[in-house]
């Protein structure tokens, strides 16, 4: 099972606010994991919307938690957000699934007790435990997802329908006081897919074991004038904000296309720098599990920042994405070579041998 990290081993303050997902593990505190699920959706339940999961035991959280599997999100310590992802229901042992088909079909899984705490909304951690959700089921066979959600929760409706989700039905579950949307997503592959996806995962590793030689770096020499074509490393990483997250992201994620100097200083603090091109770069992958074939296939239309309309390949111009990626954290190695400091291994193929290695 992959577990998606933002961060490996580095110091204790760049740790202050690392965030990763893995399994719920016998350590996790199921009292901590309901008070998750009551805030996050203590909104609905202010709608007036009897919502489970914002009045349910410990007991009943373990209960739903042992239905398949669960992750959580943690930060700093502390549970940020949570789901269970299962297989198919059986009718005998769930009869309650009689009006809903879609989970009790072989081919489907399906995902439930999702949440996100609210002071953590709006930053794609939602969209991060959805991708594990989707890369367990595709782990272990499925071909679709499936979900229902209360009707009148619209921005979680909207959230899924981003993520490729469509209404197949509707039913009302005994004793609440809304009508469920059931929704489902097929989860197929295919080899453009697959190829945007290594990429993006070598974008994010790469990114990992760069930093790992640069939170040792002293600050003098982080932000000293070392001959770049963005001066220091500093200002390097600044670039790489800008372009790849500032200027591309909302490019192909948002269909916009902001104006910003490609040498600006996006962010001067060094430690929060760090954190926004690492999750900046985990974001991608839970894009790529969504976004439509014909999308992967078609062009992205964008102005440059030179205010030139343009209507490029959609895919090759992601693959630049990453590329521009590679060739500027090659600029840094070289900087940490000259400095006599160790310079990480960072081509794709120790990627594609670490990735092989593992169970």
């Amino acid at each position: 099972m992959l577990t998606l990290r933002t961060e490996r081993p580095a110091p204790p303050t760049a740790m202050a606010h690392a965030l990763e997902i893995r399994p719920l593990a016998a350590r996790d505190s199921f009292e901590a994991l309901t008070a998750l699920l009551h805030r996050a959706h203590a909104p609905l339940a202010a709608q007036g919307l009897n919502i489970a999961a914002a009045s349910q035991s410990a007991e009943m959280t373990r209960k739903r938690a042992a239905e398949g599997q669960c992750f959580v999100a943690e930060r700093a310590g502390e549970l940020v957000g949570t789901v269970t992802v299962c297989g198919p229901y059986e009718m005998d042992s769930s009869p309650w699934t009689a009006s809903v088909p879609w989970f009790r079909e072989r081919d489907t899984a399906h995902f439930h007790q999702f949440a996100v705490d609210p002071r953590h909304q709006g930053r794609g951690l939602g969209r991060q435990l959805i991708a594990q959700c989707e890369q367990w089921a595709r782990a272990n066979g499925y071909r679709r997802m499936a979900i229902d959600t209360a009707e009148p929760a619209g921005e979680l409706r909207a959230l899924y329908q981003r993520l490729g989700y469509a209404d197949v039905g509707q039913v009302q579950w005994p004793g609440r006081s809304y009508r469920s949307v059931l929704m489902q997503k097929s989860l197929d592959r295919s080899p453009l897919r697959e190829q945007l996806q290594t990429m993006a995962r070598y974008n994010l590793w790469a990114t990992k074991k760069l930093y790992r030689q640069l939170d040792t770096l002293p600050e003098e020499d982080y932000r000293r004038d070392l001959g770049l074509y963005f001066k220091s490393v500093h200002g390097t990483l600044n670039h790489l904000l800008v372009g790849e997250h500032e200027l591309w992201m909302r490019r192909f994620a948002e269909g916009v296309s902001p104006a910003s100097r490609l040498d600006a200083e996006a962010e001067r603090d060094r430690l929060r720098l760090r954190e926004r091109l690492l999750d900046g770069a985990l974001a991608w992958l839970p894009l790529l599990e969504v976004w439509p074939e014909e999308r992967l296939r078609g062009e992205l239309a964008y102005r440059s920042v030179a205010g030139q309309w343009l209507s490029l390949p959609f895919a090759a111009t992601l693959l630049h994405v990453f590329n521009h990626g590679t060739h500027h954290r090659g600029q840094i190695t070289a900087a940490l070579t000259a400095l006599g400091r160790p310079s990480p291994e960072i081509d794709l193929v120790y990627m594609l041998q670490a990735e092989s290695a593992q169970p």
